[in-house]
């Protein structure tokens, strides 16, 4: 029995029909699953399902049968039967109705069993990144396949993904083993759940879809408790006397986990994982995406300025992403430097969490964290990473809730500054010299592993060394912030001034809804703005829809962006790129959630309940976000002069106002536009003065309104407000009233984002609205040039990772 099969046997599972727990050869087992925490066991939806829609339910329980090491020396058999009673607490997706049982299940076909009696299993280690390219697989679970009882195991290697799975080659998945576990045999860690087989290639359920399921409203707060229960486990085993290996330990001796692959060790990384776990968990993902490329440019001391987007969702996963990382030196290669990064990125969530979530986490658990990170700052060889963990650890003991003196002493101390906005981008920002460190570390011996003497629990802070005392050098001096070359001054983001949008990291998503195609089908994209400048990819599709199903379609995508871009205090604004003859649709009004919060499964669910539910993704986007229109036919092209100099004004201020049409307000729109020129606005709207907006009452993509909105963006105007639904002409003069209130109030064009969210929150109400005298649907046509700039597509070579990838 090799060293990964000796580990993978006590955690793995059969499951079947409860009974008397006595397996016989010819036992009526359902498929297989895996220990992933003390009492937890994971495993496919579709196994569960096949003990009907009680079992689904949670109604009816299930039988769990594991192995585990006998203690009797005499014992012909090292290994003995135990059995438990488990019940199915997530199914994902959950069947509403029983005859909505299917197959084959679909994705993520992930389920989560809690089985009585099966506290003190040993737990297999769940992975925190996905495999990589042609990695050694094992293949684990339970078979009858010989006519025999038993565990069968199997080799492969990750053959490719196809949509949501991971496709298996070399040994395939057979009867009985849907439901077990992939092994990747470079690092030792769980990286699928084998879900079944197709003609020529095994299919799998990637490890990574069980952190989405944090996402949905009914299965969040278990799964987090699992997660956390999963990483107690194995930082409390590394204390633990038994004489069995741990996963830690095993791990330990996989090249993939050595320098010169990577500078973290196993034992290092376990207790990490078992300190985050107390932490309160991320807001989102654009909060630990955020931070990775805070740590990155830190350390290497250059910034990609590209943000790439992870679907992550814990620190752990933060922290993985780290692994690995290199210098990016002019000749190749560069120098490893994932420890500096990973003990950097740790101190930053803790003092995150300290500044932004003040009582949510154990003062004891927290000041354990903070003197272990501490401890490894002092084993740490190089004083400018060791210094930069310290000043961000100053003052975080838990006695500073509100962020006060001690916590700006902290930032000042590290380099780094607080939270909110762009944190960690300010113009003094001054990068770790790791350059400087790669010296030392390209020369001396790797750094020897983390030993923490036995204690009575794995997150009790191992005693700090007894070092020399020795004056600490004097801190680096600040660096100077240099304006990226690429942009205009005046070219800043939504809701920013210009210093910031180039400053502050912000990440405000774009939407691209392209013109109609052949059976009036829309092209889509969806892609993060990082800093005004750098567009990454979210989602696309080429084939479109129709201008009716968008707002379904992009729900997923942008919820995905929008998590990434969503940081601190900030909240991503969204600009939608239309065709004019789109300008009327009402993005304003989508929102990340259907009517009817909640997941699928939720049905049953009554009103009170709902009624008690508060989950922002359910109101409409621009009650919450800066939510502009963008001309995607202008963008394509180099901005004009007017539309330059007209943004220049704008972007100063103050502001003016005019009708669009050029008549007085009151005498509302009409349903054609001028006759006898095919210019019939151009005159008047080029005659306004470069802070003036435009304001029209009625829709622009069609009629009147069309021409005029066509005639604005030629002679450039950048800024244009109007109402996009249709109406009487006595309700004109209101609007105009309310436009110009709006326009006053914001006195210049980045201004305008709060007040225009303000007059959509009183007018989402419609009775409201009305007894106070406000009219319509208000858009806002907010278009700067070069945001981002037309060479914002250019490519770089990547930065050389470890050599597993």
């Amino acid at each position: 029995m090799s060293a990964f099969d000796e580990m993978v046997r006590p955690s793995l599972a059969r499951i079947g029909a409860a009974g008397d727990g006595y397996a016989t050869d010819r036992d009526p087992y359902w498929g297989s699953g895996f220990f992933i925490a003390p009492g937890w066991l994971l495993t496919c939806a579709h196994v569960v399902g096949k003990g009907g829609a009680a079992v689904c339910r949670g109604a009816s329980a299930l039988r769990v049968t594991w192995q585990e090491r006998t203690t009797e020396p005499a014992a012909t058999d090292a290994w003995q039967e135990r059995s438990g009673t488990g019940t199915a607490v997530l199914l994902a997706p959950r069947p509403e109705e029983p005859e909505s049982l299917r197959d084959p299940w679909p994705f993520p076909d992930l389920a989560l069993v809690r089985v009585d009696g099966a506290d003190d299993v040993r737990c297999l280690w769940l992975g925190d990144r996905e495999p990589g390219a042609r990695a050694p697989l094992g293949l684990y679970g339970w078979s009858l396949q010989t006519g025999e009882l038993g565990v069968r195991h199997g080799t492969g290697e990750l053959a490719g993904s196809d949509a949501r799975a991971l496709l298996l080659g070399g040994s395939l998945p057979i009867g009985g083993l849907s439901g077990g576990p992939v092994l990747d045999l470079r690092h030792g860690s769980v990286v699928g759940v084998i879900k079944g087989r197709r003609r020529e290639e095994g299919v799998a359920v990637p490890v990574t879809a069980l952190h989405e399921l944090l996402d949905r409203r009914d299965t969040s707060g278990v799964l987090r408790d699992v997660l956390r229960a999963h990483d107690r486990h194995h930082l409390r085993l590394l204390d633990d006397p038994s004489p069995y290996p741990n996963w830690t330990t095993l791990q330990a001796t996989l090249p993939a986990l050595a320098p010169p692959v990577s500078g973290i060790t196993a034992e290092l990384r376990a207790r990490l994982y078992g300190h985050l776990a107390e932490l309160p968990p991320p807001a989102g993902a654009g909060e630990i995406v955020h931070l990775v490329e805070q740590v990155k440019e830190r350390v290497r001391g250059e910034r990609l300025r590209s943000l790439v987007p992870r679907n992550v969702r814990t620190w752990r996963e933060g922290a993985a992403l780290l692994y690995g990382l290199r210098t990016l030196d002019e000749e190749g290669g560069g120098t490893l430097v994932d420890l500096d990064a990973v003990l950097l990125y740790a101190a930053e969530v803790v003092r995150r969490t300290v500044r932004e979530r003040p009582g949510e986490t154990d003062p004891a658990l927290l000041r354990a964290f903070t003197e272990w990170l501490g401890a490894q700052a002092g084993r740490h060889r190089h004083w400018a990473v060791s210094g930069a963990i310290r000043g961000l650890l100053d003052g975080v003991d838990g006695r500073w809730p509100d962020g006060g003196a001690n916590a700006a002493a902290g930032g000042a101390a590290g380099g780094v500054t607080g939270t909110g906005p762009g944190a960690g981008r300010t113009p003094t920002s001054t990068p770790v010299p790791a350059a400087a460190a790669t010296t030392a570390a390209a020369t001396a011996a790797p750094p020897a592993p983390v030993t923490v003497p036995p204690l009575v629990s794995g997150l009790q802070a191992p005693p700090a060394p007894v070092l020399p005392s020795t004056p600490e050098p004097p801190a680096p001096p600040d660096l100077p912030f240099v304006p990226d070359p690429r942009v205009a001054p005046e070219a800043h983001g939504v809701g920013t001034t210009t210093a910031e949008a180039v400053a502050t990291g912000r990440t405000d998503v774009l939407v691209r809804v392209g013109a109609s195609m052949y059976g009036g089908l829309h092209p889509w994209s969806v892609e993060l703005v990082h800093d005004g400048l750098d567009v990454t990819p979210v989602a696309s599709d080429d084939r479109g829809v129709p201008v009716g199903e968008l707002a379904a379609v992009l729900r997923a995508p942008l919820g995905r962006a929008l998590d990434l871009g969503d940081q601190g205090e900030h909240l991503a604004g969204l600009e939608v790129f239309l065709p004019r003859k789109l300008f009327d649709l009402p993005v304003d009004e989508w929102q990340l959630l259907p009517d009817r919060p909640g997941a699928p499964g939720d049905a049953g669910r009554d009103d009170e309940e709902d009624d008690d539910f508060v989950d922002e993704r359910s109101m409409p986007l621009g009650m919450r976000r800066t939510v502009v229109i963008r001309d995607l036919r202008r963008n394509e092209r180099p901005p004009s002069p007017e539309w330059r100099r007209r943004w220049r004004a704008v972007a100063r201020g103050p502001l003016t106002h005019e009708p669009l049409h050029g008549r007085a307000p009151a005498d509302g729109h009409a349903a054609m536009p001028r006759s006898g020129s095919r210019y019939p606005y151009y005159g008047t709207l080029t005659a306004l003065d470069d802070t003036c907006v435009p304001v029209y009452c009625g829709p622009v993509a069609s009629g009147e309104g069309q021409a005029a909105m066509r005639d604005a963006l030629t002679a450039g105007h950048p800024v244009v407000l109007w109402r996009r639904d249709r109406h009487d002409h006595d309700e004109c003069k209101d609007f105009h009233e309310q436009a110009a209130h709006v326009v006053g109030a914001a006195r210049h064009a980045d201004g305008l984002h709060e007040p225009v969210r303000e007059l959509r929150i009183r007018l989402y109400d419609p009775d409201a609205a009305g007894a106070q005298g406000l009219r319509g649907k208000l858009a806002l046509l907010y278009d700067p040039p070069d945001r981002p700039p037309r060479s914002a597509g250019t490519m770089r070579p990547p930065p050389l990772a470890a050599p597993d990838g």
